[in-house]
């Protein structure tokens, strides 16, 4: 069985044409709660791993088309006790806008978050908004010899994203990204 989603026109880098996803925002969020349900082993449910993955894709999909009206669904899945819930919430709010209280919640989720991909999901969100707030929670990464390498490397393409540097096409990127936090007042933060 497939979602009527799986036949919406997709542009060269693989987004849907979110013009496709009308449906109200509730069949979105019953379509990803769904695929939890599935990763949850709930009752009832079954694990239908292919079908289980198209609705996570296509309930994200469908909520960032709902824009601000899935805000509140998609902060509340920073929250969630499955770690996969935690990072398409993070995905999802990168998508929907530049809102001062969503900036402030990934920097709140972040400061607790313990899973390692979760975390540079909400890095990587944290950059593509663009907003300066986050830049001493990302240099206190970069500077943290404790840091995975991985979430390392997220927080210096974030925090590139935001101050409009290259840092990754750099030949040490961790270094030229250490060295705009000395020279930019942000290390002693």
């Amino acid at each position: 069985m497939a979602l009527k989603e799986a036949s919406y026109p997709v542009d060269a880098q693989g987004r849907p044409d979110l013009r496709y996803y009308t449906d109200p925002l509730e069949y979105y969020i019953a379509m990803y709660e769904r695929h939890l349900d599935t990763l949850a082993g709930k009752k009832g449910v079954g694990y239908e791993i292919d079908l289980a993955f198209s609705r996570r894709v296509h309930g994200m999909w469908g909520l960032i088309a709902k824009r601000a009206a899935a805000a509140p669904y998609a902060l509340g899945l920073l929250g969630h006790s499955v770690p996969e819930a935690r990072e398409d919430g993070a995905a999802i709010l990168a998508e929907l806008g530049r809102d001062e209280v969503v900036v402030d919640k990934l920097i709140e989720s972040l400061m607790s978050e313990t899973d390692t991909t979760a975390k540079d999901s909400i890095i990587l969100a944290l950059g593509r908004l663009k907003n300066k707030k986050a830049i001493p929670f990302l240099a206190a990464l970069i500077r943290d010899a404790a840091t995975d390498g991985d979430t390392k490397w997220a927080a210096v393409e974030s925090l590139g994203l935001i101050v409009r540097k290259r840092f990754l096409k750099q030949e040490n990127p961790v270094e030229a990204a250490m060295t705009w936090i000395d020279n930019h007042s942000w290390g002693n933060q």
